[in-house]
């Protein structure tokens, strides 16, 4: 009798030891367990994404250097999928942030998303062929030519030149599609961000086919957009976007890229 007790509590002391112990771990684990988060872009070329496979770019420097900071609290992973997919994950989830975008594109009155400071200052300028020249996009200057807009990513002004028939334009799938149609003539003219066509420029070595206008038709900033559902996640990139700018391999990337940043 005394015996059959006696093993009884052995056991119930052994079951409720081994309950302490899940519970400590699924304490310990829940704690230590990163939160994931996808680096979400739809850039299919430098300086942004120059190689998918070996995790080259601007974009990875970013994300890897996330990583190194979240000390496990967070986990980043890069996701390129095309804009429509993007904005899709953007309207589904609050686990996708995007880097290198300006709220004129998805948010112009800044209340969907928070808007991080600038990562790099950037402004749109007119691409054209060296024997016609371009530093304006005025309907009297550009009326009856040609241009080429990628698929998912529209200028406003280019836009209202297309629809009121002052020039003809092509859907063209990537910006490097874009640029090289202006090397060819095969269009006139392009607008589209300084930092991109300046990398295209460099990589397939066109400096004596197209001309760079001087002009700006806009500025802006590229920044990270955050959900605002999470004000950890946006204390933590925000202050981590501070560091990044003032490090050694971000002014290594930089300087790469050619890119001077005077933000």
């Amino acid at each position: 009798m005394f015996f059959n007790k006696f093993i009884k509590l052995n056991l119930r002391l052994s079951i409720s030891k081994l309950s302490i112990l899940l519970v400590l771990f699924l304490t310990f684990s829940q704690s230590t367990l990163a939160k994931k988060f996808y680096v979400c872009s739809a850039y299919l070329s430098g300086p942004f994404v120059t190689d998918e496979n070996d995790r080259l770019g601007l974009l990875y420097t970013f994300t890897d250097f996330l990583n190194k900071k979240a000390q496990n609290k967070y986990s980043f992973e890069v996701l390129v999928l095309p804009r429509s997919r993007l904005l899709l994950e953007l309207k589904l989830t609050d686990h996708c942030i995007v880097p290198f975008v300006s709220y004129k594109w998805f948010d112009t009155s800044k209340q969907l998303y928070y808007w991080s400071q600038p990562l790099l200052n950037d402004a749109n300028i007119i691409l054209s062929s060296q024997d016609k020249k371009l530093e304006s996009i005025a309907k009297e200057r550009v009326a009856g030519m040609s241009t080429s807009q990628v698929i998912g990513f529209f200028d406003d002004q280019i836009d209202a030149l297309i629809k009121d028939n002052t020039v003809s334009a092509f859907n063209s799938l990537s910006l490097e599609n874009s640029v090289g149609m202006v090397a060819r003539k095969r269009i006139d003219f392009i607008v589209s961000g300084e930092i991109p066509v300046q990398y295209l420029i460099h990589k397939h070595q066109i400096q004596d086919k197209v001309y760079l206008s001087k002009n700006t038709t806009t500025t802006f900033e590229r920044s990270v957009l955050l959900p605002k559902s999470n004000p950890q996640l946006i204390e933590f990139v925000e202050q981590q976007i501070g560091v990044l700018k003032s490090s050694s391999e971000w002014q290594q990337a930089l300087a790469q890229f050619e890119i001077n940043d005077n933000g």
